[in-house]
């Protein structure tokens, strides 16, 4: 009999600029490329996709301290 060994999920790092600006609550993703431009939150570019990283949303929101 086989032992089912349960894994922690991974916790999501990043997020698409879509995503963000749902969290966010913006209307288009406009506003999270402004964001990202003007260094206040951080994304790489995977192909033509950019990757926000969430624990600097969370420290532009201030939930970070």
């Amino acid at each position: 009999m086989r032992s089912t060994v349960r894994k922690k999920p991974y916790p999501q790092l990043s997020a698409k600029a879509a995503d963000v600006a749902a969290m966010l609550g913006y209307s288009d993703t406009k506003s999270v490329y402004k964001l990202i431009r003007q260094g206040k939150i951080k994304a790489r570019k995977e192909g033509n996709t950019y990757l926000v990283r969430l624990d600097s949303v969370r420290a532009y929101l201030g939930m970070d301290a």
